[in-house]
């Protein structure tokens, strides 16, 4: 049994050998889904273009929770062309994004004891490309906004985009209305979830190594600041709200951590940094996955609908669950770095050493939205200074490859030798 297991934070889970031959086949994962139910568990084979489905059991005791994974199904597709990003629409009915390829929706057939595969074809696709708002989709998140009707946020890699898409389930899935929710400071976007109350929206922001939070009004849109940044995590990946919106936790694919914040009092406004960071594989599995800096930790991040469980995934780990009332116990008892910002907001307004509640809490907004201000700044410069890089880098392949670099070449040489000689 691995320390982890020791430790008391992942759980063991039980299933048949059909169902584990089909997990150690998984290859490369991405992300990972339960259904609303709680009965099903969808994962993204990407580099098999592949989807696993299985049938999931999970019972609490006195010892923790317990997982079996009792009947699985192994999905294959021509609409299916490196999938990467899962959400159930409801429990029968799963929507995929295809990083090289476009969205498309699938029926889910019954998963069994011995586990089967089984070619299905799409009941919906979005194209991606083109003049379509999709730009290799890389993640999904479903909300339920009433009865019949769903909305789907969508990353997309290229596009450097959050679109939003209005889904009637109760008229066959028809798509209402479509648009680019958030575009602003996106540097491909990998990740997104949703507060179980709607109120916030969490991106992994890959290339800027943070997680930006989105405080869910209707004024929002693509040329919005975010409200909250999340750092410390190198690349984030699979992110997911707890039950009670309290926590989020960030699986972070160049470390084989996942990170838990937490928010305060002012909600989730603001600059924080994790309340605990957990190792959730050892550190052999973790070197063997990374190829490069970006990879080799978990990547899928979900938690059950009693958040009792979350699973991860990852290439060398294609599966592990853990048991979600441990790791917020460890983030409990940890203590966050405080964030310094140099542009705190002076309170005032203090009458007989009291404060007005709405006063205070205007000026920890405001100083809040400093802080966010300040890490704005920072990115921004850093993407000036990037861009830079980059054009310096296209005018020397420019020069280099030039009918006038050529044939000054032999001049350059001479000119070299000569310096040489002195």
């Amino acid at each position: 049994m691995s320390g982890l297991k020791n430790s008391g934070l992942e759980i063991e889970c039980t299933a048949p050998r059909s169902v584990n031959d089909v997990i150690a086949s998984l290859g490369r994962t991405e992300d990972v889904c339960f259904s609303p139910n709680n009965r099903r568990l969808a994962v993204a084979a990407f580099t098999r273009n592949r989807i696993a489905v299985f049938d999931i059991n999970i019972a609490t005791s006195a010892a923790g929770p317990q997982v079996a994974l009792t009947a699985g199904v192994e999905l294959s597709s021509p609409a299916l062309n490196s999938p990467h990003g899962l959400g159930f629409i409801d429990d029968e009915t799963l929507i995929v994004a295809n990083r090289a390829g476009g969205v498309a929706m699938f029926r889910l057939p019954t998963g069994e004891a011995h586990a089967r595969s089984c070619e299905v074809l799409p009941i919906q696709t979005w194209p991606a490309g083109g003049t379509s708002l999709l730009k290799s989709p890389s993640a999904v998140a479903v909300a339920s906004v009433e009865r019949g009707l769903r909305e789907i946020l969508i990353c997309n890699n290229s596009g450097y985009s959050v679109t939003r898409h209005h889904l009637d389930v109760g008229a066959g899935c028809v798509v209402r209305r479509s648009e680019v929710l958030l575009r602003k400071w996106l540097d491909i976007p990998d990740g997104v979830s949703v507060s179980p109350d709607r109120r916030w929206i969490a991106v992994s922001n890959h290339g800027t190594h943070d997680v930006l939070l989105y405080e869910n009004v209707p004024s929002l849109n693509e040329q919005a600041d975010p409200d909250g940044i999340l750092r410390h995590v190198h690349y984030p990946h699979g992110l997911r709200f707890s039950a009670d919106g309290r926590y989020l936790f960030v699986a972070d694919t160049g470390a084989p951590d996942v990170h838990v914040y937490a928010e305060d009092s002012a909600g989730w406004w603001g600059v924080r940094h994790p309340a605990a960071t957990i190792q959730i594989m050892d550190e052999s599995l973790f070197v063997r996955g990374q190829h490069n800096p970006e990879e080799g930790g978990p990547k899928g991040l979900d938690i059950d609908a009693g958040s009792n469980v979350l699973v991860v995934t990852s290439e060398c780990q294609p599966l592990a669950f853990f048991d979600v009332a441990a790791l917020l116990e460890r983030a409990s008892a940890g203590n966050p770095v405080p964030t310094a910002s140099p542009y705190a907001a002076r309170l005032s307004g203090a009458i007989d050493g009291q404060m007005d509640d709405d006063l205070y809490e205007r000026s920890r907004r405001e100083q809040k939205a400093l802080e966010v201000r300040y890490e704005l700044n920072i990115m921004e410069h850093s993407n000036a200074i990037k861009t830079r890089a980059m054009e310096a880098e296209a005018l020397v392949d420019y020069m280099e490859n030039s009918r006038s670099w050529r044939m000054t070449a032999p001049l350059r040489r001479l000119n070299s030798a000569l310096r040489r000689l002195r």
